[in-house]
Parts: structure tokens; sequence; C-alpha cells
């Protein structure tokens, strides 16, 4: 194409005869010149794209184009491949674009437990790494046991781009049932949102010691009050509590704190003539006393919850004493109360306003024999002997199985226990059979507790059987196999019966710790929701903390004045725990079921601190 103008012209006239052929290569070369430039852009031709200076300006960070790209699903995954499916997606490096049209299979099958990298190679598809490569865009966390993909995460530098489905998304307001044309106008209606809500009684300016505010609305019960703007003058070198009355609309100050029935507005830090701190203290939701103090609420128009939970002292921190829970008002008749009692860890009731009170689950007791045996299921039934291509038992003796790691520590202790087995052997019939017997006894009559062999279809038939238990808490079993390794045993614990016994008795149990006692003092402690009327048959307190070296005592009384005394301990050495196993009796002179406990600590210039624990048969 160097030939010019004039020569091409001449030619032309004096009878160019390959004008056509000259034409169209000159088409077919600018054809091929465009394609590849649209190719250099596109990323068509293979490899990175190649995007021009300007347009690499916009993405001026490294990251994934899309929330979406190249991302994965966390959770269990499924053998024997372990597939991890990875979306398509896109990428820019800081200086080159990678990408991927179509979503990509990675196997974890043999990968090791642990942190493994996602990363992209030359074409932009994704590969796995347990180390951090070169454009590595993810990482998770890979449990070879569970097969769980875990605490996904961009890895370190890594941004989301948005691409044009992000920005569509922002677009669309699904809580306002919204769809805008353009960002910039969702975003305003969202200042103008917070700035009607925000602007009631906000902050205007500060002049020293003036603080100016916006006026606004507030509502008691059904009444809707107006405020002006307007300030009010803070105490200099204090703390200044701002407010609104609900039923005037008045914005005053005080230095004492906020008071009830009023809205908190701003709590005010003074110095030297000037505000120090501001702490915005402030409701969407306001209302007076009429509507709860500020809680937004009108009365008798909320009549249940949504929520799962009820939160009662809620600002509860620490470690609270004392009751909190529900009052029921009565009238002229005294208060009912359900409550918590955070000392003795119990659900207490009052049916007197709370002059006394019940445990949740006493019941009132008549005195009677008793003597009766309860059912206690394992929900989940633990495997207690399983063995299989065993033979038969060795010689004459019975083989043991020990129960007493899945039956608890019962008061009066267990008498028979319900088992599920599985009995197989090779060869079926009556001659392959288990024999079950208590522990330590006689098995008679000899088939009483027996599973027999017996798959009519090659299945094992499970067989369940209640069996006495011996003294050791433990059974035994004898085992007739067909051969040396012809037969299996598999033995469940499905419950056990537990024996219950008293005269009109109900077992009672308290717990006290951190009972701390002032040098060379005594403590006189009420111990509440305890018996009437009780046979104490174990007793021990301990010296857990404080540095009381000396000895101490401990009395039990049945009056509130500490003077009829039941019982007591004298000259306890202090670094071993005292303890009591012979039953004494005690009982309240009030039938206000409490243990009045006094605590004499000998040591004259060190405190000490107590834990006490008292289990009581108590009496109707």
């Amino acid at each position: 194409m160097t030939t010019s103008f004039v020569t091409l012209f001449k030619n032309f006239v004096a009878g160019m005869t390959d004008y056509m052929t000259k034409h169209n290569a000159n088409y077919a070369t600018i054809e091929d010149k465009l394609n590849y430039i649209l190719s250099m852009l596109t990323g068509q031709a293979g490899g990175d794209l190649s995007v021009p200076v300007g347009l690499q300006e916009i993405f001026d960070r490294a990251g994934i184009i899309g929330i979406g790209s190249y991302d994965f699903a966390e959770g269990a995954l499924s053998g024997p491949s372990y597939n991890l499916g990875v979306n398509a997606g896109a990428y820019w490096s800081g200086a080159n674009f990678l990408h991927k049209a179509t979503s990509t299979t990675l196997s974890l099958a043999g990968r090791a437990t642990g942190t493994w990298y996602v990363y992209l190679d030359g074409s932009g598809t994704p590969a796995l790494s347990d180390v951090v490569k070169e454009d590595t865009i993810r990482q998770f966390h890979w449990d070879s046991g569970s097969h769980v993909v875990s605490n996904k995460a961009l890895y370190q530098g890594i941004s989301v781009l948005f691409d044009g489905d992000d920005y569509a998304d922002c677009l669309d307001s699904a809580t306002r049932d919204r769809t805008f044309t353009r960002l910039a106008d969702r975003l305003e209606e969202i200042e103008q949102l917070l700035g009607a809500m925000t602007g009631f009684y906000s902050l205007d300016h500060a002049e020293g010691l003036n603080f100016h505010y916006r006026g606004g609305k507030v509502r008691n019960d059904s009444v809707i009050t107006v405020s002006p703007d307007g300030h009010v003058t803070l105490a200099d070198n204090a703390t200044n509590y701002v407010e609104v009355d609900p039923n005037t609309g008045t914005v005053t100050r005080n230095t004492t704190g906020f008071t009830s029935g009023w809205i908190p507005l701003f709590q005010i830090a003074t110095a030297n003539g000037a505000i120090t701190t501001i702490t915005d203290v402030r409701t969407w939701a306001v209302a007076g006393t009429g509507g709860g103090g500020g809680g937004g609420h009108t009365q008798n128009t909320d009549v249940g919850t949504t929520a799962e939970e009820f939160e009662i002292d809620r600002d509860a921190s620490g470690t609270p004493s004392g009751r909190a829970g529900l009052k029921v008002n009565n009238g002229d008749d005294p208060a009912g109360h359900l409550k918590y009692n955070r000392d003795s860890k119990r659900w207490e009731y009052s049916n007197d306003g709370g002059d006394s009170w019940w445990a949740l689950g006493e019941v009132d007791l008549s005195l009677a024999a008793q003597q009766f045996t309860r059912y206690v299921p394992r929900d989940d039934p633990p495997l207690v002997y399983s063995e299989v291509e065993r033979g038969s038992t060795p010689g004459l003796d019975y083989e043991g199985i020990d129960l007493s790691s899945h039956l608890g520590d019962p008061q009066f202790g267990v008498n028979a226990v319900v088992l599920r087995v599985f009995f197989k052997d090779a060869a079926l019939g009556i001659g392959t059979k288990v024999m079950f017997k208590k522990g330590g006894g006689a098995a008679s009559p000899a088939t009483a507790f027996t599973v027999w062999s017996d798959e009519s279809d090659a299945e094992q038939k499970a067989a369940n059987i209640i069996l006495p238990l011996g003294d050791a808490k433990t059974i035994e079993f004898f085992l007739f196999a067909s051969g040396p390794n012809t037969a299996g045993l598999a033995v469940y614990l499905l419950g056990f019966f537990e024996e219950v016994m008293g005269v009109g008795t109900q077992e009672k149990t308290i717990s006290q710790a951190n009972i701390e006692v002032p040098a060379g003092a005594a403590l006189d402690l009420t111990i509440e929701a305890f018996c009437n009327r009780g046979l104490v048959h174990y007793f021990k307190i301990d010296e857990t903390g404080g540095q009381a070296a000396n000895i101490y005592d401990v009395h039990l009384y049945a009056d509130p004045d500490f003077t009829v005394l039941l019982y007591k301990v004298e000259n306890i050495v202090p670094g071993t725990p005292f303890e009591d196993f012979l039953p004494f009796w005690i009982y309240d002179q009030l039938a206000g079921r409490n243990l009045r406990v006094r605590i004499i600590n000998h040591d004259a210039l060190n405190p000490g601190v107590y834990a006490l624990g008292v289990k009581a048969e108590q009496f109707a």
C-alpha cells in the first residue's frame, strides 16, 4: 500500500487490469488487523486478556470480578471423588485478566486435612494447592475424616470487584420492595430515612457549656408532643444527663442520673468550661411513662412475642444473687411469684407475696412405707460387649461384663437391666446359644436368660432379655459355638430398673460455695429451700480459699435466732475436708424449709472461704 494516489489514478485511467485483486487483498489485510485488535481486547485468542491502560485504572486492585466469581459451597462432599464445584469466573491480578466461562470440578480425594488454596493457572482455570501460589484467590479448610469443606475465605489481598450483576443487585431493595434505576437514587433515599429518624433531638452544635439540640416528637402512650429546637446549659466538671419529659416535651439536664419514666437523650461530660465527651443514648422508638418509659409500647396491646426466648434482668453481670422472675398482682390478696433463686440454682414459687418460697418439683409427702422400682431407659443404648469370630466360652466359668460405667450412681442401686442381644453362629439350632445370668449368681433355670442362633434367613435376630444385676454391677454369659471362630455376640444396654426406697421421704441435696468468713469472726448463714424435717446422711465442709490457717467450727440450728443447736463440729483443721456419714436429725422450727449454719473462723488474722454440701432424707 505504498503506491501514491497519483500513480494509482494514472494506472487506473490507462486500464488497470488487477484492480479488484488488489482491492480484495487490501480488504483482507484491514479485516485481519481489526480482528486481531478485537481479539486482544476480548481475550478470544486465548490466554490473558489485554486491557488498555485506561481500563486498568478502573480495576485498581487485585480481585475476582463479581461476588459469585470462582465461588464454591461449603459443607460435606460425597465420595468417592469428593468433588468441589468451582463457579465460572473472572480475575484481575493487577496486570492481567484471567477468566473461565464454565465451572470446574476439583477432587479432594486423598488430600490431607488442613488449609487448601484455590489458584488460577495461565488459562484462568482453578486448581488446588496446599501452599500459596501465584494468582491464589481463595482458601478453605478440608477435613479428610468428615469430608467437610469449611472456613472459606478470599485469600489476603484479593478483593471482590463489582460486575454488572452486583450492580444490578444494588438497585433492588427486598426490605422496602423497591427497584431503583440508579445506585445514587437508592443511597439518597437511605440518607433521607436516616436523617428523618436520627434528627429527633439530635445534636445541633455546642458553644462552651451550651448544648444545642434539634427539636423532635415524643410519644407518651397515645399522646404525641412536639419539642422545638433549643439548648440546655451544662454543669461544669461533671457528668450531665440530658433527657426529655414525655408529658411536656421539655428537655432538661441533671448531674445525678436519668429519671425513671423520662426519655434519655445524651450523657455529656464537661471539664474546664468545655464539653469533653458526648454519648448518644437516644432510641428510635421513644415513649413516655404511659408507654413504659422509652420502650415504644402502648398499654394492653402486647399479647405475646414471636421470639423463642424472653430474657429477664438483661443487664445482669458478674455473679448476681437473690431472685428474679415474674409476679402476679392479686389485688387485696398476696401476690403470686415465679422466680429463679440464683443462690440455690433452683426455680421457686411463692403464694403468700414472697414470705415463703417452694422449689418447683417438690410435692407434699405423706408418711408411708414405700419401696418400688422405676425403669430408666437409655436414649442412645450403649454397646457394652462386642466380639466376632469367636468360639465357645473356655472351661466352666462364665465370662463377665462390667456395667458400672453405664449405670450412674443411684442412691439405692439397680436390681435389673434390659439387654438387647445379637447372637449369630455359622450353625443354627438349639446347640448354638449364649446363656446369661446375674453377676456372681446361679443360672436357674438354665434357659431363663438364653438367646439361640436361629436366623432363618441368615440375618441376626435381636433378643431382648431382662436380667438381674450382680452386687458389683456385673452380668455374666456362657457362649456355646459350633466351632472355634464361628460365633459373634453384641450386647446393648436398653435401660435399667432403679430401686427407690424410703418411708414417705424425698432426697434433698444442697451445695453452697464461696462462703467468706472474716478473720476471727462467726458468720450466720440461712440456706433456703431445703426441708422442714430430715435425716442428714452426708455432711461436708471444706476451706477452699482465703489465708486462714487456724481451726474453724460449724454449727447447725433450728431457729432464726441461732439458739436451738442441732449439730456441731469443732476444731476442724484446714486443708482436709470434713465429712460426716453418721445420720443426724435436723428440722426448721418455723417450717420455712430453711437450714441455718454458723461457721466460726478462729484465725484472728486471716479470712477464710468455705464450701458446704448436705444430703438429707426429707420427711413430710
